[in-house]
Parts: structure tokens; C-alpha cells; sequence
């Protein structure tokens, strides 16, 4: 698998469990695929409830530094992103890829801002009940992240954290077969630490 069908599954993965949890059977926009610090369009933004930021939240809160000190070594440029919107909530993605192929090593951030704090725990609570029906394994809860944390190990491996009105999905790789949760959680911390 090359690294961007690597990515792209990744990111499929990141995108699962929040597309289904925030608008269930209706449909979401297209990702809108740019590059990192350009402007995102201002269509679908929530209206109220704070000030969105004009950059991607995910690359403000997983920079290039982190996810170069995470995967132990330089990352391709530029970060796969994008940007969803929908009512009462915007969503970012920033993905980085390693430099080095053996193996790929890849981290993304899915950060998901709600207009409404009890719709970003209504969502959260949701995904979580359905969490082992998706990945085939029970959810783990991942004490000492933001308010509310769970890993989502088996076919989804990702750590979900509930903070204020974002909901933060993180996943990657570090090789086949290795442990995801604990570098899932390394990324938390210095995720939560640019708030």
C-alpha cells in the first residue's frame, strides 16, 4: 500500500464515526480539500455560539513540529487537509505523512467544532455507544484527556476526546502490528496542550 492509499484510508477511518454520529442518515457535504493556511470557505459555518478559526483548527492544534517529534522524523509537505460543514457544526482534518517508507508513519487529527456543547456530547455519547459495533471491539476509556476520552481499538483504532465544544479524533500508524493506542495518546497530550 503506498502512502496515499495509507492516508487515504486513515482518513476514511477518522471520518467514519464522526460523519455517522453527527448527522446520521442525512448527508454531509463534500470534503473541501486545500492547502494548509489558506482562508476556508466561509459557506456552512455555524452561526454564533464563539469565533471559528480562519485556519484549519486541526493544523493549529497538530503542527508540523509535533507530528515531526510524534513520527520521529520529517513529514511530507503539505499536511493533507480538508474542511466539512455542516448545521450546527464545522469539521477540519490535517493528516502527516513521514518521510521515511519502512515503515510509513502517519498521524491525523480530526477536530470537530460544535455550535452547542450538549450537541458535541449528544454526538460523542452516540459514537461511543456504537463504537464496538463498528470496530469489532469494545471502547477503552483513556483517563487524564480533555473531559471524556475513549480509544476505539479493532478495525477503527482511534482515540476520541471530548473537550468544550471540539470533539478530537486521532489516529495513525506507527508500523503494522505495533501498538496505536499509546502514540495516539502522545498525540493527545501535545494536541490538548495548544488550547
Amino acid at each position: 500500500m503506498n502512502s496515499r492509499s495509507l492516508a487515504l484510508a486513515l482518513s476514511l477511518c477518522s471520518l467514519l464515526l464522526p460523519a455517522i454520529a453527527a448527522t446520521g442518515c442525512r448527508g454531509r457535504q463534500q470534503p473541501q480539500q486545500r492547502q494548509a493556511g489558506a482562508a476556508p470557505p466561509a459557506a456552512g459555518a455555524p452561526a454564533g455560539g464563539g469565533a471559528l478559526p480562519q485556519e484549519n483548527l486541526a493544523c493549529q492544534l497538530l503542527t508540523r513540529d509535533d507530528a515531526e517529534a510524534l513520527l520521529g522524523g520529517p513529514v511530507l509537505d503539505p499536511p493533507v487537509t480538508s474542511r466539512m460543514a455542516d448545521i450546527g457544526v464545522v469539521s477540519w482534518r490535517c493528516g502527516y505523512i513521514s518521510v521515511a517508507k519502512n515503515p510509513t508513519k502517519v498521524v491525523t487529527l480530526l477536530a470537530n467544532r460544535w455550535q452547542e456543547p450538549a450537541g458535541v456530547r449528544r454526538a460523542f455519547e452516540h459514537a461511543h455507544a456504537l463504537s464496538q459495533t463498528i470496530s469489532g471491539q469494545a471502547p477503552e476509556s483513556a483517563d487524564g484527556l480533555g473531559e471524556r476520552a475513549y480509544w476505539s481499538g479493532g478495525k477503527v483504532n482511534q482515540l476520541n476526546v471530548l473537550r468544550g465544544r471540539d470533539w478530537l479524533v486521532i489516529s495513525g500508524t506507527t508500523g503494522s502490528g505495533l501498538d496505536q493506542q499509546a502514540p495516539a495518546k502522545a498525540a493527545a497530550a501535545k494536541i490538548l496542550a495548544h488550547y
